[in-house]
């Protein structure tokens, strides 16, 4: 490709970037050419969309096409990166030509040290201060914008491991003559723009890594940049993100009293900090600071906790964890006025997290010395947690943050109870009790009452430990007095949500359910506690099946009312699976009568559904039928005697099979199959137990699940069918039915993927998933009912799991390995198994190649190296044969390898047969050099 056939696409692209065009470029980039072309392209005296085009085009082939250059034209390459970049900066360059060639001339540095250009940093140093023509600003702009560079090349480019180790230790080895260069320029009074490059030159290198011994006095010159009025606040940004880097890399921990000395030095800028007050714009270099300090807080958390026992260090200590404090504190609400406070909760979990894990007890002088620090954040966030008064003015956005807030302030609710244990319980209660002494002062302060009531429900998990707690029975005394129809509905939905939380403790404490049921009947009758209120009573009905029975006609007699007003679903189909809940404790048929005033009316409604027979009457009323079943789902889910359930399947079958389900598919898109399906496997895993039921039961909801699936195959059905397997393949009455309906299951897909144009196929992935995780389980459990039929095509079978194998979809992907493992650790048994096999593994082989070269995305890897292993485990010797065929007969390229890495890789595949993990680890670093994701010099 001539240059000026480059060129003139080059024009044409920035015009109206044409497609063909752009794929010439392309092809251009990747082509051999381009090494020589661009030494043209970068010639000053090109337009500058040539120069960048030219220099993106060298910094590819660096990175991602190093393989293509020899090894005898390395120095011939560097010379001319650096004779070229000379002259940009010489005759004042386009900044972005010059930024890229930086880049290059990195990229060019990370691929060569140390073994091609040793000394490679000292002596770019000394070629720029000899080669550039103009001021030293310009020197030291040149050199600082190459090293700045250069950290970040290293962090971008893809290298096998000994030689990522190999590079970072010679830059770390040159940081240290780096990082001066950069401590001098900040001493100076050099201007703003040095200053910047300065800044960004001594992050990116310390990020790399560092002695802190030997550099500790750049914290010193990073503060005065700081706290020096005359610089703009871009250099001041630069100078904390700089400062961070150096205070929180992993390797200074080893230095403990360097970092108490630079931590001494540091807190210092804690002065901008303490007295915050509401902006209407947030301070960027007060967000700066603390992101700062919650990050030396995230790393050195352990050694500052420890400072607290000596005497040397104890203050300084206690002055971070006072600044952390403040800064949860933070003036205002988040996140309409602040913005800091959402910052400390991960150093509030680290802190409990370390104390408890390192065997802090009661008696621990850590925890005495932290306690009083938890109890002052436990009232800040009851302070923080509140409701604002104008949440009403807020936008969507915001108060959608606002409740992910809420709910972080949850978990350290309970970091906090796990440090303070009942004194947290006792300050609760005690702001609980002040704000609720009497009608007026709650209803004034409702949004400490919810928040306490927040604080409660957030620390009831940790406190189920507790069978007694004299906290909790004040708190549920006292919930009966709140004046719930005066005062705000959030602290009345509040107070029901903590009753819910503290379900399990009244299975403990029952003669507390003489005061919390008829809370909660109240709260059903309301219609914005009515959602708390049906969950806090459904847990509790689950939890106290028992104690709760004295109160069974009130609630179910409450739940006939209020089930007539209840207008979503979800609340509907909850406060129906606490009927049955109810109705279970009950005995039969004692409770038919109940269970005849819930089922009755969803079963007419469906009865009267199915009567419509005219399609777009009933296509109006298809949503209703669909919400019915689902009623009627939970309520079966939740009722655990077999006799009435058997009673209210057989009245359901009865009505679906005298429609013969004529409506329920009308679209392979179609939910309503679907919900049948979900309610016929509730109920047969009712009935698992009842074998003489169960036989009849099945071949009721097989008839029905085939009706559907013969119109329309879903994934519905063949999961439905999955469990049936699962729970009947056990008895042997079952086992003809079950046999017989995989046959035609199996048949019926078959027929329709090959009845299915490539584009239909496509979106078949939700039928394939389901069906191989059928085949899966049936091979797995009960392989009798697959193998030996001579009506099922297990070739089919076989390569459409190793199809799937390649799909973007990774839960498809895993599902075929699920299979696929299966089968083949079964196929040895089988002679027919073995004979798919025997005659299709190189299929499966060369789907195996396909990912490996990177023709499927790399997330698949690991599922592949499952089937790969097991593949090798029991057909060794046919594995190398495949191997063999498709790589050196069918002579299937594999990109970026050579024919003696080919080879190696082979034969650790085919030897490792005892380690699933070292396979993967043999497999990945191969993919990833095939997918040019590593790249490697073969000849080293």
């Amino acid at each position: 490709m001539s240059l000026e056939t480059v060129e003139h696409a080059l024009a044409e692209f920035y015009c109206n970037q044409n497609v063909e065009v752009h794929k010439i470029l392309l092809d251009f980039q990747n082509s051999i050419d381009a090494w020589n072309l661009v030494w043209s392209m970068l010639d000053t005296s090109k337009p500058h969309e040539i120069q960048f085009f030219g220099a993106t085009t060298l910094h590819i082939k660096i990175t991602k096409q190093w393989l293509q250059l020899k090894r005898t034209d390395y120095v011939l390459l560097r010379d001319k990166i650096l004779d070229t970049l000379i002259k940009y900066y010489n005759s004042s360059g386009p900044t972005n030509v010059i930024n890229k060639l930086c880049y290059c001339l990195c990229a060019y540095v990370v691929r060569t040290i140390p073994h091609h250009w040793p000394d490679a940093i000292p002596q770019l140093m000394e070629t720029f201060r000899n080669s550039l023509s103009q001021s030293s600003i310009n020197v030291s702009v040149m050199i600082l914008e190459i090293l700045m560079a250069l950290p970040d090349e290293f962090g971008a480019t893809k290298l096998v491991h000994t030689q990522r180790n190999e590079v970072r230790k010679e830059l770390q080895q040159s940081s240290l003559q780096v990082l001066s260069i950069v401590d001098s320029i900040l001493k100076s009074d050099s201007l703003d723009p040095i200053v910047v490059h300065a800044l960004k030159c001594a992050a990116a290198w310390l990020d790399i890594g560092f002695d802190l011994i030997k550099c500790h006095q750049l914290t010193d010159t990073f503060i005065s940049v700081i706290l020096n009025p005359e610089r703009s606040q871009v250099c001041v940004l630069l100078a904390i993100d700089a400062l961070k880097s150096l205070c929180t890399h992993p390797r200074t921990s080893v230095c403990v009293a360097t970092v108490f000395e630079v931590l001494s030095k540091v807190i210092v800028l804690s002065d901008k900090l303490f007295h915050l007050e509401i902006t209407e714009e947030p301070n960027i270099v007060v967000d700066k600071l603390f992101d700062l300090f919650l990050g030396i807080g995230d790393q050195h958390f352990r050694l500052i906790v420890q400072g607290l026992l000596n005497d040397n260090t104890r203050e300084l200590c206690t002055k971070f964890f006072n600044l952390y404090l403040t800064c949860t504190n933070a003036p205002g609400y988040y996140p309409v006025n602040e913005n800091y406070s959402e910052k400390t909760f991960t150093f509030w979990f680290l802190l409990q997290d370390d104390l408890l894990s390192n065997d802090a007890g009661p008696d621990n002088t850590l925890l005495t010395i932290v306690k009083p620090l938890y109890v002052s954040l436990t009232q800040v966030l009851l302070k923080k947690v509140a409701y604002p008064e104008n949440l009403d003015t807020w936008t969507p956005d915001e108060r959608e943050l606002f409740r992910c807030y809420r709910q972080d302030i949850s978990d350290t609710f309970t970091y906090c109870y796990f440090i303070l244990q009942s004194e947290m319980l006792d300050v609760l209660l005690t702001i609980y009790k002040q704000v609720t002494c009497d009608h007026e002062t709650a209803i004034a302060q409702w949004q400490t009452v919810e928040a306490c009531l927040y604080a409660f429900t957030a620390i009831s998990e940790p406190l189920q430990s507790h069978k007694s707690h004299p906290h909790i029975e004040q708190l549920m005394s006292s919930l009966v007095s709140l004046p719930y129809e005066q005062i705000d509905q959030k602290a009345s939905i509040a107070a029901m949500d903590t009753i819910g939380a503290y379900y399990y403790w009244m299975k403990t404490h029952p003669s507390y359910l003489e005061l919390i049921v008829p809370l909660l009947m109240t709260g059903l009758h309301n219609s914005n506690m009515f959602s708390s209120a049906s969950i806090a009573l459904r847990d509790i009905a689950k939890e106290c099946r028992k104690s709760i029975a004295p109160y069974n006609d009130v609630i179910l007699n409450t739940a006939i009312v209020v089930l007539k007003k209840v207008k979503k679903l979800k609340e509907e189909i909850r406060l129906m699976n606490t009927v049955g809940v109810i109705l279970s404790v009950t005995s039969y048929p004692k409770n038919k009568p109940f269970l005849d005033t819930f089922i009755n009316p969803n079963l007419d409604a469906i009865a009267n559904i199915l009567a419509i027979e005219d399609n777009a009457e009933f296509t109006k009323h298809r949503s209703e039928l669909q919400n019915r079943i689902k009623v009627l789902n939970s309520l079966v889910s939740a009722i655990d005697i077999n006799v009435v359930v058997y009673e209210i399947i057989q009245n359901i079958f009865n009505l679906l099979q005298k429609t013969g389900m004529k409506y329920f598919i009308s679209s392979p898109e179609d939910t309503l199959y679907a919900d049948v399906c979900e309610l016929l496997k509730t109920i047969i895993s009712k009935l698992m137990q009842e074998r003489e039921n169960c036989v009849v039961a099945t071949t009721m909801v097989i008839e029905i699940l085939m009706i559907g699936f013969r119109k329309s195959p879903q994934p519905a059905g063949l999961i439905l069918f999955k469990e049936a397997v699962i729970m009947f393949g056990q008895y042997e009455a079952s086992i003809p039915l079950l046999k017989s309906t995989y046959e035609e299951i199996c048949m019926r897909v078959k027929f329709m993927f090959e009845q299915a144009s490539p584009a239909d196929q496509f979106n078949l992935g939700d039928v394939i998933e389901a069906y191989l995780s059928l085949q899966g389980h049936i091979f797995r459990k009960w392989p009798f009912i697959a193998v030996d039929n001579p009506n099922v095509d297990f070739i089919f079978v076989f390569k459409l799991a190793s199809e799937a194998l390649c799909a973007n979809e990774i839960f498809l992907a895993k599902t075929a390995t699920f299979f696929l493992t299966a089968f083949i650790n079964s196929s040895r048994e089988h002679r027919a198994l073995y004979k798919v096999i025997d005659d299709n593994g190189q299929f499966l082989v060369m789907k195996i190649i396909c990912i490996l070269k990177g023709d499927v995305v790399k997330r698949n890897l690991d599922t592949m190296c499952e089937v790969l292993y097991v593949l090798n485990r029991n057909y060794g010797e046919h594995l190398s044969r495949w191997f063999h065929d498709i790589v050196t007969v069918q002579n299937i390229v594999l990109p970026n390898v050579t024919e003696q890495m080919k080879s190696k890789f082979f034969k650790r595949v085919l030897k490792e047969r005892s380690s699933k993990k070292t396979l993967q680890v043999v497999v990945r670093e191969f993919s990833f050099i095939c997918r040019g994701l590593i790249l490697i010099d073969p000849t080293e």
